[in-house]
């Protein structure tokens, strides 16, 4: 890392390494970052935009002494690139077939109440302080 700056990392990333980078940052296992996410996803759809947004600002390692324009601009221009390079490899029915697929699957799931226990008054706080008592034992170790 570069001397306790929160960057994306480059070893370990899925898509942009933004949950690399924030595990090493927070000393944890990146798996419980990912998972952060997907139940940001699920709890708000906050989980996207965020990510988004950590990728757009968080620099890489080899970026991290450059002005933040510079940053945020060459982070834009790989978003893109990234993007469309996933869209041409699935190709463009094959990307949205994928987001209707996801869509009915979520509408589906609504409607027949399995996602209910997402909206329940007391489960989502749990996770939330389960998850941060947990970010704090294993910081202070």
């Amino acid at each position: 890392m570069y001397e306790g700056r929160l960057t994306r990392s480059e070893t370990d990333k899925i898509i942009a390494g933004v949950c690399g980078g924030l595990a090493a940052y927070l000393n944890v296992d990146s798996v419980l970052v990912r998972l952060a996410f997907v139940i940001l996803l699920f709890a708000s759809g906050i989980g996207i935009p965020l990510y988004l947004i950590l990728w757009v600002i968080m620099p890489r390692l080899d970026t991290a002494d450059q002005p933040n324009a510079d940053i945020i601009h060459k982070n834009i221009t790989e978003m893109g690139e990234t993007v469309s390079s996933g869209v041409n490899r699935v190709g463009q029915p094959g990307t949205v077939g994928i987001i209707l697929i996801l869509m009915g699957a979520y509408f589906l799931f609504r409607t027949l109440g399995w996602l209910g226990w997402l909206h329940g008054g007391i489960f989502w706080p749990i996770i939330i302080i389960g998850f941060g008592a947990y970010l704090l034992i294993r910081r202070s170790q």
